[in-house]
This record gives C-alpha cells, sequence and structure tokens, in this order.
C-alpha cells in the first residue's frame, strides 16, 4: 500500500494567483491585447478540465507551482539584466514549460517570445490586463 498526500486548497489558489501575475504582469509587457485574448481563448497557463492529473498529490500542485515561479523568476531576470548564462537559463525555462505541459497545463510560448520588452510607455492596450495602481483607480 502506498500513501499519498492529495494537493491543499492552499496550492491550488497559489497556483492561481501565479497563473493571474502571468496575465496581470508578465503577458502585458510582451503581448498584444489581442495576443492575450487569444491565449485565454485557447487555454494557456489555465488548468486542465478534469484536475485530477493536476492537483491530484501534493508533489504535482507543488511541481507545477515551483515551475511557473521559475519561469516568472527568469522572464524577470531577463527584463534586468543582459542574462550572460542566457543558454542556461533557456535550458531552465525550456525543462519547466516541458514538466507544465505534461501535467496539462498548456504553455506554447518558448524563451524568445520573452526576448523584446514591449514599449509602455506609450501602450495602453493591455489597461484590460494591467493591475490597478489602488483599489481607487477602475
Amino acid at each position: 500500500m502506498r500513501i499519498v498526500f492529495s494537493s491543499t486548497s492552499e496550492q491550488e489558489q497559489e497556483i492561481g494567483n501565479l497563473v493571474s501575475f502571468f496575465y496581470r504582469s508578465i503577458f502585458p509587457k510582451y503581448f498584444t491585447e489581442d495576443e492575450i485574448l487569444h491565449f485565454e481563448k485557447i487555454g494557456v497557463l489555465q488548468t486542465p478540465a478534469n484536475s485530477i492529473t493536476y492537483f491530484g498529490t501534493l508533489k504535482d500542485a507543488f511541481q507545477v507551482m515551483t515551475c511557473l515561479q521559475v519561469i516568472i523568476s527568469i522572464i524577470e531576470k531577463k527584463e534586468s539584466s543582459s542574462m550572460t548564462l542566457e543558454g542556461k537559463f533557456k535550458r531552465l525555462f525550456e525543462n519547466n514549460v516541458r514538466i507544465l505541459n505534461d501535467y496539462g497545463v498548456l504553455f506554447p510560448l518558448d524563451f524568445n517570445h520573452f526576448a523584446i520588452l514591449k514599449n509602455e510607455e506609450n501602450d495602453d492596450s493591455f489597461l484590460l490586463y494591467v493591475e490597478a495602481a489602488n483599489q481607487y483607480l477602475i
């Protein structure tokens, strides 16, 4: 007999928060609003309809959370520096994308999709996805 621990609701909530972070903070920097709407439509980073294989165990949920956090860290690191170790980060990025896809979380983007940071100063097209600076802005 084998004992496994099921994932917790807090883990599910954290995964949801990480996915929201992608849509609010990461994607608007690299993609147009139409592209982001298309991502939502095809289910990029959305949990599978049957989350048995996705949230089945504590280990599975931790792996998905970790993959999302690593991908976010790599993208943010690319934004802030010239990344002299780009090959190493690319392999790490691709490995984490592969793991996400193995768990049924669609992430069809590769490392090169995050190569060029959009000019945020003039672009208002992604206001739908940008988090408000305070609660009074609507």
